[in-house]
């Protein structure tokens, strides 16, 4: 009977044991998933953080790569349109009318293109081989393509008191005559047999100082 009292405790001791490990085995079984899942989370979320920052990387890369072709080529236009600008400044202007484009190829030798192209016009003065030629802002001219007439001007300037020459090179002559307050300025070419005359008020304009704006001397 005591034997028996003795197993029963026994196998009670035993029962007891098992039933009290039983829950900490069940805590660590469902402790367990808890800290595998979190584990993949956190993995998860590395993954989408380098993938982020990955895409930006790319995407940067991207950009810089294409702003660059963009920047060279708005660096070649603005080269481009400079040398276009420089181009243009150093281009001669336009003839305002037909007539004064004649003028010049026959009247060229005598004044600068810059002077006709302040002509807005050049008409036949009725005899053969002169014109007259006027603009707002220069006045009137009067041009003669005649060896007599050049011969003539240059026997006026040369030997009158009145008159004053400002260059003679024995074929190109550059001054002006006198009459009370009017001068003649005049510009010989011997060589050609033209002449080219502006009667100007001596009261309203010096003659060297017309003649120097006008870039007549050589």
């Amino acid at each position: 009977m005591a034997l028996a009292t003795v197993a029963v405790a026994t196998v009670g001791l035993v029962a007891c044991g098992s039933d009290e490990s039983a829950p900490e085995s069940a805590d660590t079984a469902s402790s367990a998933p808890v800290t595998t899942t979190s584990t993949v989370a956190a993995t998860q979320t590395s993954t989408t953080e380098a993938t982020t920052s990955a895409s930006a990387e790319s995407s940067a890369s991207a950009t810089s790569s294409e702003s660059e072709p963009a920047a060279a080529g708005t660096s070649a236009e603005t080269s481009e349109g400079a040398s276009a600008q420089a181009s243009s400044s150093e281009a001669p202007g336009e003839f305002m009318a037909e007539s004064v484009a004649d003028a010049y190829e026959i009247f060229s030798p005598l004044a600068p293109r810059s002077l006709f192209e302040k002509f807005s016009s050049c008409d036949s003065a009725g005899l053969k081989g002169s014109y007259n030629c006027s603009g707002h802002k220069v006045g009137q001219f009067q041009f003669f393509d005649s060896e007599s007439k050049a011969a003539q001007s240059t026997q006026v300037l040369e030997e009158l008191s009145s008159s004053r020459l400002l260059y003679n090179d024995g074929d190109r002559l550059v001054g002006w005559s006198t009459l009370g307050t009017t001068a003649v300025l005049t510009v010989v070419d011997n060589t050609e047999g033209l002449v080219m005359q502006q009667m100007i008020s001596t009261d309203q304009e010096d003659p060297k100082a017309k003649i120097t704006e006008l870039e007549l001397l050589p």
